[in-house]
Order: structure tokens, then sequence, then C-alpha cells
């Protein structure tokens, strides 16, 4: 056991044996070294931290608080080690993934891509599917961890991690709708344009459809589809318009084929969560997974400033 300090350990072992001298013996060191390190920690404390009794040194009030912190400190500090060790370690692991079919189309490939450069022991098994789905994978065991905009997880799951997301406007370079620059839309300035939506089944289109109530309009989009990069395509070619998230597009967005506007709708801002089985313990890959996966959020979100920090259950930041 590599402990915090020396005068830690050196107080800790005469607590428990109640002698400098045994303490020392146990220590490999000598009795002066040690009684040394203790009269350390007092001056350091501003107060005596043991009773000098003729039978041996015994804890005052302030040693008993003392030694209580010590222990619990050593304690994480032990836990901090092993998953550093664990990480620098890792050689081999593998992680089940169930994600929605926009996030297995650019995000997710991008988190394995870069997580392998580290980690090229690590395998991946990845489904993708809509949030029911997902959450089913994960309360089955299927899936260790599912990946989905926000929804209430059945019994057994919880969710355990949430990124801010910002449904937006996606059209091709210098659409009208763009204009007047500085404005954001709202969804009722878009309905009247041909529109390239997701199916319905779609955690994305429930995201519309949302919003689109409070409008009581019945809209037929002119290509309704299940794939993103279909959406993507039709929108860059100028056949319509579309809606989608920020990870959605970044990759075209930076490449100038798409523009992507937030929707001024409070509807449109909602959550890309992380679930897992319920007091599930995150093995070492999967910690290593999706430290990765949060980096590549948090880097997507500033580039389109919508994104905060990882967010609690409870919606306060981490």
């Amino acid at each position: 056991m590599r402990s915090i300090s020396q005068n830690f350990r050196c107080f800790d072992e005469v607590a428990r044996r109640g002698s400098i001298r045994k303490a020392a013996e146990s220590l490999h060191l000598t009795a002066a070294a040690v009684h040394q390190q203790v009269l350390n920690l007092e001056e350091q404390v501003g107060t005596p931290l043991f009773d000098r009794l003729p039978r041996g040194m015994q804890l005052t009030t302030a040693g008993e608080i003392m030694v209580a912190a010590i222990r619990r400190a050593q304690r994480d500090f032990d836990h901090a080690l092993t998953q550093v060790e664990d990480l620098r370690s890792l050689r081999r692991g593998h992680i089940n993934l169930a994600v929605s079919h926009s996030s297995a189309e650019q995000l997710v490939p991008e988190v394995i891509e870069a997580a392998m450069k580290s980690y090229p022991g690590v395998t991946y098994g990845v489904r993708s599917g809509n949030g029911e789905s997902i959450l089913k994978w994960v309360a089955n065991g299927e899936a260790d961890v599912g990946f989905c905009l926000r929804r209430k997880p059945p019994p057994g799951v919880e969710e355990v991690r949430a990124f801010p997301q910002q449904l937006g406007l996606v059209t091709a370079p210098g659409h009208a709708l763009l204009t007047p620059p500085g404005r954001l839309p709202r969804l009722r300035d878009c309905l009247d344009q041909p529109l390239i939506l997701l199916t319905p089944d779609t955690e994305l289109r429930a995201l519309v459809d949302q919003i689109d109530l409070r409008e009581h309009r019945a809209t037929r989009p002119l290509v309704e589809t299940s794939s993103v990069a279909m959406v993507r395509r039709l929108v860059a070619g100028g056949t319509g318009i579309g809606f989608l998230i920020p990870e959605n597009v970044a990759e075209d967005v930076a490449q100038g084929r798409l523009v992507w506007t937030a929707l001024a709708d409070a509807g449109a801002r909602s959550f890309s969560c992380l679930y897992q089985r319920s007091g599930q313990t995150t093995s070492v890959a999967m910690g290593m997974f999706l430290q990765f996966l949060e980096a590549a959020l948090m880097a997507i979100g500033q580039r389109f400033d919508t994104l905060g920090p990882p967010l609690r259950q409870d919606g306060f930041a981490r």
C-alpha cells in the first residue's frame, strides 16, 4: 500500500499499535524517526493527537478525528491508484453499446476510433435502435450502457449522465431562411418549406412533433426517412430543409456543406443521456470509453456553442 504521506503513515501506525516502538518495528524505521513524524503532524494540526501515558500512546479526541479522516483519505487514494493502474494497463476488454441510429452514423464511430488509438485491445459490440429498444436492451443485459435522447427509463434502469442537446434547422448554405441574420428561427417559420423529416418512430422526430403540437398543424413532409444520412444528403443538395442536433451534422457543417441554426422554440431543447442497469458497476473499459464520449460531445458543444457541462439526473452541472 502506497501511503499518501510519511507522517500520515507513521501517525496511523502508532494509533494502531499504541506504541512508537512497535510502530517503528512494523514500518522498519527508527523510533526517533516515527516520533518526529508524529510531532510534525501535531505541529501542523496545532494540538496534541496522543496522550503520552505510561502504558502507551492513546489518541486524544482530536487524534480520533484525524485518524478517521486519514483512513478515509487513504482508502480514496488507494481506489484512485487502482483505477489509474487499471487504465494504464488496460489491454483487453469488451463493451456492449446501444445507441440511436443517428449516433451510430458519426459520433460513436469517431469515439471508437479515438479510443482505439490508445486502447487497441478493447473490442466493441454496437447495436442501434430507437429509445424504447435501447433501454430494453440495457434492462435485459444485452447492452452495458445505452445512449439516446432523454426518456423515462423502465424499472431497473437509471439515467447516469445527461448532455444538453439543441434541435436546430439544417439548410444548404445561402438558404433564404438564414436571413435576417442574428434572428433564430422558430419551427413555425419553417413549415411552409419542403421538409425532409425523420420517421415518427425516431427520437428526433418526436422532438420536432412535440414543438409542432403547440402549433396544431398537420405537416406533410416532402420526404420522410429513418436515415439521418439521407436527411443530410437531400438538404445539402437543396431539396428541402431538416431538423437535427449538432452531433448529426458536425462534419458537414465543418466542411461547409450544411448550415445548422438553433431553433428558438423552448421545446427544441432536450438531453442525450447515458443509461445503465441500476446498481451496475462501470467496468474499466467502459469508463475509458465514456471519457472519450464525453470529450467528443463537449468538443461538439463548444463548436456549436450550444452545450454545457454534463448534468446529473437532477439537472445540475456535475
